[in-house]
This record gives structure tokens, sequence and C-alpha cells, in this order.
């Protein structure tokens, strides 16, 4: 019974992605959500990468522990920079007003997209995480499950808001059903050993922190004056804070 119900708990993380769309869908200043979804995102992945990842691999003990780290680190970077390449539409150098709001878009999009091949990555490891924590201990697992829906619906609300669902529907059911499935591979499978969940870790910590300077960071300064931004880096904080504290 407590593995059914740890399952359970990994599907309800991922079905809270669908509740972010219907918060976009339902939202008529689709501008003044980007402005607010970026600042949230900027923070609440900062959050994740220094209070979950980095922490999370400094408690993995093995031989060649911080040599594996860095290399699949700048690998997982890496390969988001590869994807840059295939992925159009995504210029920095542009004014944000009339003129070059379709390219703006196009750039949001992107940003989109590879944040979504991201946590797909992470959400299967973070569904590991919250089908583990769920066996030993029911109210640790409800616990971490609020935590980590503090972070997914807000990170949500940044992708559905720039990118076409229709269009990427293999991508974004991928998304819903990620932590599912990390807590259905232990569920046939068992323990993972600590190298290759070091290994996906790191490879997750070099894809959020490519998203985090190269991409968000980048939208920040482009809308430096604009108060949305703050509203959306003090609301980031609020979350990750309430985050830390549950």
């Amino acid at each position: 019974m407590p593995k059914l119900f740890s399952l359970l708990l990994c599907l309800i993380v991922g079905l809270m992605f669908l509740l972010s769309s219907i918060i976009v869908n339902k939202v008529n200043n689709k501008d003044k959500l980007n402005k607010i979804s970026i600042g949230i995102s900027f923070i609440v992945m900062l959050g994740l990468i220094i209070f979950d990842l980095i922490p999370d691999l400094l408690e993995m003990d093995f031989k060649h522990q911080y040599l594996i780290i860095i290399i699949f680190s700048i690998l997982g970077l890496m390969i988001l920079k590869i994807l840059d390449l295939f992925i159009p539409d995504h210029h920095h150098k542009h004014k944000v007003n009339e003129k070059n709001k379709l390219e703006h878009n196009h750039h949001l999009e992107h940003i989109s997209k590879i944040t979504l091949f991201s946590l797909i990555l992470h959400n299967i490891i973070e569904g590991s995480l919250i089908y583990s924590m769920g066996i030993k201990d029911i109210k640790s697992g409800i616990l971490i499950v609020i935590s980590v829906l503090l972070h997914n619906i807000p990170l949500g609300i940044n992708i559905f808001n720039s990118i076409k669902i229709k269009e990427n529907k293999l991508l974004v059911l991928s998304l819903v059903l990620s932590s599912f499935m990390g807590g259905l591979i232990l569920f046939f499978v068992g323990n993972i050993s600590n190298i290759l969940l070091s290994i996906v870790t790191s490879l997750t910590l070099g894809m959020l922190l490519y998203i985090v300077i190269f991409e968000l960071f980048k939208e920040i300064i482009n809308y430096y004056k604009d108060k949305d931004i703050y509203i959306g880096i003090s609301v980031g904080f609020i979350i990750v804070l309430i985050a830390r504290i549950i």
C-alpha cells in the first residue's frame, strides 16, 4: 500500500503542471504574466540549484565524486548549448516594443522548450526521491510533495505562457508524467546506485545553470526597468522561503 500511495504522490506532482496551464488560460494580460513568471522562475530555479541539487550531489559518497559532478555538469550545460543551435528564433538582441514583440515571443518560447526538456530529466530524479520518501514515511512524502509543488507551479506557468501546447503535446505529456516515471522506475527496479544518480543529477544541474545564467538572467536584464519583474522576483523568494521552511 505505501508503494502505491507513493506512486500516487509522484503522479499528483506531475498533474500540477496542468494546473499551471489552466492558470495561464485564465489570465488575460499575457505580457504581465510573462514578466512576473520570468522573475519567479529565475529565483525558483536558483533556489532549486542552491538548496536541492548541489546539496544532494555533495551528500553522495563514492570514488571520484567531485570529478564526475564537474564533468557531467559541464556536459549538461553543453547539451543545452547544442540544443540552442537546433531551436530557432531565440535572439537576445532585441528591444521590448511592438515592432520586435514577435521576435521576443519566439525567444520566450525557446526558453520554455529547453526549460521543459531539463525539467523532464530533473523530475524523473525528483519522482524517485518522492517515491523513496513516501515509502519510508507517508507524512514526509506528503511534505516533500508540497515543497515540490511550490516550485513546479510557477515553473509550469512560465513554460505554458510561452509554449504552444498543441504543437508540443508529446513534450508536455512527458513533463506531466516525468515524476511518475521516476517513481515507477524505483517501483520496478529498486534502488539506483549513487554513481548513476550523481551523473543524472549533475547533467540536470548543468542544464538548469545554463537556463538561469544564459537565458533567464538575460531576460531579467531586458526588463530591469519594469516593476513586474521585481514582483516576480519577490514572489520567487517567498516561494523558495516557504519551501525551505516546509
